[in-house]
């Protein structure tokens, strides 16, 4: 009797190394059916040059996405990116590149082709640790033992990384991404 209640406890709750039942909880979390919004953190490394910026940020799936920072709104639509500069009333539509790993990747937790390294348990959080081998990249996603994305970094080399500091998850309650329709002076079409 006391062997199966241990082997029912042992069998019933996820161990730290699990990376596999933390990650789907990331990806439950991050693809609601009712989406999710948060605000980030930014802090974008490059060799000598640093940036930090602040975001609000609406994830209706994998492939839809908008980004608002000051002067800037940024919707990807499939493999369409439209980027609305509010200050110059311009927008420039751009294709995404395939297989392109970056920022879209990490806010909309589209992470195609990781590789998951593996999951550390914290007393608060859980550190999933990922490779993309084809490129050489690394980083982690924080999530918090519901699922909820705390922290993300996807690292490109010792001197290039992205950070992202999320707050403020919500499921649903989006705002921006529907009634995105500016009328710019000036529209340039990359994408053709």
């Amino acid at each position: 009797m006391i062997l199966n209640f241990f082997l029912f406890l042992l069998f019933s709750f996820p161990q730290n190394e699990d990376k596999d039942f933390w990650y789907s909880k990331f990806l439950a979390a991050m693809y609601s059916h009712s989406g999710v919004s948060f605000n980030a953190l930014i802090d974008q490394k490059q060799f000598d040059l640093n940036s930090s910026i602040s975001a609000y940020v609406e994830v209706i799936d994998s492939l839809h996405l908008l980004i608002e920072i000051d002067e800037e709104t940024i919707i990807l639509s499939g493999d369409t990116i439209q980027t609305y500069n509010k200050k110059t009333n311009q927008l420039i539509i751009d294709k995404l590149i395939d297989n392109d790993v970056g920022i879209f990747s990490l806010l909309s937790g589209n992470m195609r082709q990781v590789e998951i390294i593996n999951a550390i348990l914290h007393e608060n959080s859980i550190q999933i640790n990922f490779s993309f081998f084809s490129t050489g990249y690394n980083g982690f996603i924080e999530i918090l033992k519901s699922g909820n994305p705390k922290r993300m970094r996807l690292k490109f080399s010792r001197d290039q990384y992205i950070d992202v500091k999320i707050n403020n998850f919500k499921i649903g309650e989006f705002q921006k991404y529907s009634s995105f329709n500016p009328s710019p002076k000036e529209t340039i079409n990359l994408y053709e």
